[in-house]
């Protein structure tokens, strides 16, 4: 009878165990694929115009985010994954030559040191990134629809105390076990809630327009043996 109740239990915890593995894998199984955006091979960065009718004294402005970081949850289900980063106001590149360089003859004037210690000054002001009290940015995509050409992302961004929700055109493909999303669109500063900045009553301001270029890379996140 002590040799039947034994082996019940010994039987009866390879049973459990089991099932306990079978669990473990399963949730495994139903666990986001984690990648971390290749930073050397990524960028996403905007232009901003001048406008106004002293314009021809300012210049057209490149600004980037420094190597971005951040992560993507592949879901099986790939409209359900997301991608997170965030960024410090403080750190973003003004007037990089060489980005400077892409965009042909509106942004061929060359901004001096000067100006472009002016350009960061100006941008981090309360009027209008307003860094002292909201020094980072985070952006959160969401919901991946349509194929192609057609595809659309849901785009959160936390900035100024408040978050902006926006819908914006991209491209998500995959080769070689790397994920690559692609975009370009335009908004309006006031989408973002913010206010174009303005000197001399208007005579020289940023125009409402900005327009945005997203080149991500990402690849699987490596995992401890």
């Amino acid at each position: 009878m002590l040799l039947r109740i034994r082996t019940f239990r010994a039987a009866a915890q390879v049973i459990i165990s089991t099932f306990l593995c079978m669990a473990a894998a399963a949730a495994m199984a139903q666990s986001p694929d984690v990648y971390e955006i290749d930073s050397q091979s990524s960028e996403i960065h905007w232009r901003i115009y001048k406008a106004g009718a002293f314009a021809r004294f300012g210049h057209n402005h490149v600004v980037a985010i420094a190597q971005p970081t951040g992560t993507v949850e592949l879901e099986e289900d790939i409209s359900a994954s997301g991608v997170t980063l965030q960024f410090s106001v403080a750190d973003l590149v003004i007037d990089d030559p060489v980005l400077r360089s892409r965009y042909g003859e509106d942004f061929a004037s060359e901004p001096s040191a000067e100006d472009v210690a002016g350009t960061r000054t100006n941008m981090l002001t309360e009027q209008v990134l307003n860094g002292d009290v909201f020094p980072t940015i985070s952006l959160t995509a969401t919901q991946l629809t349509g194929l192609g050409e057609d595809q659309t992302i849901e785009l959160t961004i936390a900035m100024l105390g408040r978050t902006v929700s926006l819908t914006v055109p991209v491209s998500v493909t995959f080769a070689d076990g790397a994920l690559h999303a692609q975009a370009e669109f335009r908004l309006q500063h006031e989408e973002l809630g913010m206010e174009p900045f303005s000197v001399m009553m208007g005579a020289l301001q940023v125009a409402p327009e900005i327009d945005f270029t997203v080149d991500i890379r990402a690849t699987p996140r490596a995992t401890a043996l």
